[in-house]
C-alpha cells in the first residue's frame, strides 16, 4: 500500500536513512569543518589535504591529436596570452628576486666597467646579464623552497592545533563525567549512601 521511508530508493527523504553523523562525500567539501578562527582560516589558505597536491598536472598543455613530448616550443609560447606575460612579476617570489638580480648585475658590471676601462664595455654588459640572469634564478629558487618549507610548517601547525583542541576536549569531557559521578556518590537518591544499623 504505502512506500516504506527507510529504503534508500524511497522518494520521500532520500538522505533519511542515513545517521545524522555521516560526513557527506563531497569531493569539493573539505573533510575537516572548522569555524573561522585561526585554524579555519589556516584551511582556507593552505586547502584540504585530501585533495591532490599536483592538481595543476592534470590540466596542462595537451594539444588535441599529439603526444606532450611532440609539443613544440612556438606552440607553447603560442598558448601563453599577453597579460600572464605582463603580469609574470605578480607571482610569488618573483619581485623580490628580479630585484635581486638587478641589483647584483649593475653592482657586477658596474665594478667590471669601472676598473676594465672604456675597452671592456662590452664585456661589462655581458656580465652584468650574467650576473642578473643567475642570481634572480638563485634568488626565486631559495625563496620558492623557503615557501614551500613555511608551507610544510604551516600545515604541521593547524595538525597539531587540531590534535591539541582534540584532547583538550577529549580532557574536558573526562573531567566532566568524573565530576557527573562523584555528584551521583553524593546524591540523596542514591540508596548506597544510606546506612541501616
Amino acid at each position: 500500500m504505502g512506500e516504506d521511508s527507510r529504503e534508500p530508493g524511497s522518494s520521500q527523504d532520500p538522505g533519511s536513512h542515513l545517521p545524522a553523523s555521516t560526513p557527506s562525500t563531497d569531493p569539493k567539501k573539505p573533510k575537516h569543518e572548522f569555524p573561522q578562527s585561526q585554524v579555519g582560516k589556516l584551511w582556507d589558505a593552505f586547502g584540504n589535504p585530501e585533495e591532490p597536491v599536483n592538481a595543476l598536472a592534470k590540466a596542462s598543455y595537451k594539444p588535441p591529436g599529439k603526444n606532450p613530448a611532440d609539443v613544440s616550443y612556438s606552440e607553447v609560447v603560442g598558448n601563453v596570452s599577453l597579460s600572464e606575460m605582463s603580469s609574470f612579476y605578480r607571482t610569488p617570489c618573483s619581485r623580490e628576486s628580479l630585484m635581486t638580480g638587478i641589483g647584483a648585475g649593475f653592482g657586477i658590471g658596474g665594478v667590471r666597467a669601472v676598473f676594465g676601462g672604456i675597452r671592456s664595455l662590452w664585456s661589462a654588459g655581458n656580465w652584468a646579464v650574467g650576473a642578473f640572469a643567475v642570481t634572480s634564478l638563485a634568488a626565486y629558487e631559495f625563496c620558492r623552497r623557503r615557501r614551500i618549507e613555511e608551507l610544510h610548517g604551516m600545515k604541521q601547525a593547524v595538525e597539531l592545533m587540531k590534535e591539541l583542541k582534540d584532547k583538550k576536549q577529549r580532557e574536558k569531557d573526562l573531567a566532566a563525567t568524573k565530576h557527573a559521578e562523584k555528584e551521583q556518590k553524593k546524591s540523596w537518591t542514591n540508596p548506597s549512601n544510606y546506612k541501616f544499623w
